[in-house]
């Protein structure tokens, strides 16, 4: 593991090392050659305060060549320019000896210095040449004192020439040692620079992991918080205005269900390419979150937002062929805008959040801007899923029931069960209630009270003289998420003693879309045991045929939609016509929902539908009301 860690670092840390490596010698050079300046400038103040002019004419032409030397300092040619500045004052040096001292010229103590910064900048390529120069000018000094071509203002019975090996023998001491000590230092240096470059690798390494996300390689909500300070420091003052764009995929959930993750990592990989397409040097894209992306743009008005929403769903729902499928995403997005809606990723987020949820209860592939009574909405509905919960800690829920009447005898043989919520004197329809319910997962407890109750009280009926009489129950797809159903629904038919052929679920066209063979495996199980199943609603979905076979479905429930308005609209007549036709030919039974004048009863009775349901009969009543009215109802037949 460490080891494909070490190889993965280094073809990153080669390239590193160098370019910091030649950005260090730069500065290393520059820093000498401005040592050297100083010291030029202080040794011609101190020849202009002797009065030597010779010497401070010398000294700034040196300082000027210098200057001329950090003009043409730069990555290429900084090796040169340290081999000229060093030759430069050793030369500078030696030639100040040959005019006054000699070997005992004190100009000769740059010697010393030249070697440690020949050390630092070139190594031994510097260092050798420069130190056969610094012998031979020492044995030269000593021949030139020795012809008295150099006249040394010291008087000393010492030698020249055993001057020259003395101080030949302690330079190349001295030169020797800076090598050493100069090795380790770079040795020391190198692996410093190496630990710091290393270091930088895994620094950006854990910066991609926290600022990016690992799949889509897109940058992530923290990256998106850290750009938008950027960009609200940076951005001009203008009337451009700044859009936060969350877009959140409908039906990936059941995609990453069905086909499975790797398969849905494919499909965000695929959006991830195309929404990069998206980008400009106005346009940044995000992944922040499991299902959604966010776009940040900059732009000039709202129209141009618009536009790029339109673009955005464009892209979004463009056919995906992954593997053998093919497929259609569906997207929903929401807009908050900057600076109106908020100026921090937090404000501007929790407000594209309210208008994504708004644009998904609207229609698919849809987008809305943030508008502050959303919030409201979204409040309403914190408040009654905490609401929810105490009614059903307090029992507040309460069934009504609605006549299944049949049409050939006018007889009631049945009733659906119908929730209300009674809080305090108002009841609340289930209409406003049932979607927070379901949303929050509450629903799965409501609707095991509402199976349990309404078994309850139809085994009730049968010991009050309506033997037979069954009870529907509306089902929620919710209910079959956690695939324990059946368990429920067999544990209520034990607990009221109920027959389960007088028990009745009734399910929507839209659970059609959901985990087909894991709801199949429920209804399965639940008509197995004598348990009936009606589709409800039947006409204003998908109304696909095949899963009526697959579900079981044993009754069909026409839509009111269709039957509230059939008389005098033939339309609707040949559309109920034809739903009863095909229930007839399927050997299913049919029930007309919404039936409120004989009129529609009679039409419906002679187009062969068996069974009817509305106001026409009854309004849905309480328990106690809805025994009296089928009691009463029999002794008048």
């Amino acid at each position: 593991m460490f080891e494909e860690s070490s190889s993965a670092l280094t073809p990153m840390v080669s390239p590193g090392l160098m370019l910091q490596n030649i950005k260090s010698r730069v500065a290393q050079v520059q820093s000498v050659i401005s040592v050297f300046i100083g010291l030029f400038l202080i040794m011609s103040a101190i020849a202009w305060w002797q009065g030597d002019t010779k010497w401070l004419i010398d000294g700034l032409v040196v300082v000027a060549f210098f200057i001329g030397l950090l003009k043409l300092l730069n990555s290429d040619t900084w090796n040169i320019v340290a081999g000229m500045t060093l030759w430069t004052v050793i030369i500078f040096a030696s030639s100040k000896a040959f005019y006054y001292d000699g070997l005992y010229d004190t100009s000769l103590l740059l010697y010393p210095c030249v070697l440690i910064f020949a050390s630092l900048l070139g190594g031994k390529t510097m260092i050798i040449p420069l130190s056969c120069y610094m012998l031979i000018s020492f044995y030269f000094f000593a021949y030139a004192i020795s012809i008295d071509l150099v006249e040394p203002k010291v008087i000393t019975n010492y030698s020249s020439w055993a001057k020259a090996t003395d101080m030949a023998i302690v330079l190349s001491v001295y030169g020797m040692g800076i090598i050493l000590i100069s090795g380790y230092i770079k040795a020391l240096i190198l692996r410093l620079t190496e630990q710091r470059v290393r270091y930088d690798v895994i620094k950006e390494n854990a910066e991609k992991r926290i600022l990016y996300d690992d799949l889509t390689q897109l940058p992530n909500a923290e990256k998106c918080k850290l750009d938008l300070v950027e960009l609200f420091s940076d951005t001009p003052k203008d009337n451009y205005i700044l859009g936060f764009i969350t877009l959140h995929m409908n039906n990936f959930n059941w995609i990453n269900s069905t086909l499975g993750h790797k398969f849905g990592d494919q499909v965000l990989n695929n959006l991830a390419e195309r929404f990069v397409k998206l980008q400009d040097e106005h346009t940044f894209v995000y992944r922040t979150s499991g299902i959604e992306f966010t776009f940040v743009k900059r732009v000039p008005d709202y129209a141009a937002l618009q536009d790029f929403c339109h673009q955005a769903i464009r892209v979004s729902i463009l056919p995906l062929s992954i593997s053998e499928y093919n497929f259609e995403l569906s997207c929903a997005l929401g807009v908050s805008v900057a600076p109106f809606d908020g100026d921090t990723f937090n404000q501007l987020n929790r407000k594209a959040s309210f208008a994504v949820y708004k644009a998904r209860e609207e229609e698919p592939n849809s987008y809305h801007f943030y508008e502050s009574d959303m919030e409201e909405s979204i409040n309403r509905r914190l408040n009654m899923n905490h609401e929810l919960k105490t009614a059903i800690e307090e029992e507040q829920f309460e069934l009504y029931y609605q006549p299944k009447v049949d049409l050939a005898t006018n007889q009631f043989v049945g009733a659906e069960a119908l929730i209300r919520w009674r809080k305090g004197d108002t009841i609340i329809s289930p209409a406003e209630f049932i979607p927070v319910a379901e949303e929050s997962g509450l629903i799965v407890e409501i609707g095991r009270w509402a199976l349990e109750t309404a078994c309850a009280e139809c085994a009730e009926w049968q010991s009050n003289g309506l033997k037979g009489m069954t009870v529907a129950v509306n089902l929620s797809p919710v209910q079959f998420n956690r695939g324990n159903l059946p368990n429920h629904v067999f544990r209520a038919l034990q607990k009221a003693g109920l027959d389960p052929s007088l028990l009745e679920l009734e399910i929507t066209e839209s659970l059609f879309i959901e985990d087909t063979q894991h709801i199949e495996q429920q209804i399965f199980l639940m008509v197995e045991r004598g348990v009936y199943f009606a589709i409800d609603d039947f006409g204003t979905g998908y109304s696909n045929l095949n899963y009526l076979s697959k579900f079981n479905a044993s009754t069909l429930k026409i839509d009111m939609s269709f039957v509230r308005d059939m008389v005098g609209n033939l339309q609707l007549q040949h559309i109920v016509n034809a739903i009863i036709k095909m229930s007839h030919v399927m050997e299913l039974e049919n029930v007309a929902e919404g039936v409120e004048d004989q009129a529609t009863a009679t039409i419906l009775k002679a187009q062969g539908c068996v069974y009817g349901q509305g106001y026409y009969w009854s309004k849905p009543l309480p328990a106690k009301e809805f025994i009296k009215l089928a009691q009463a109802q029999i002794k008048r037949s």
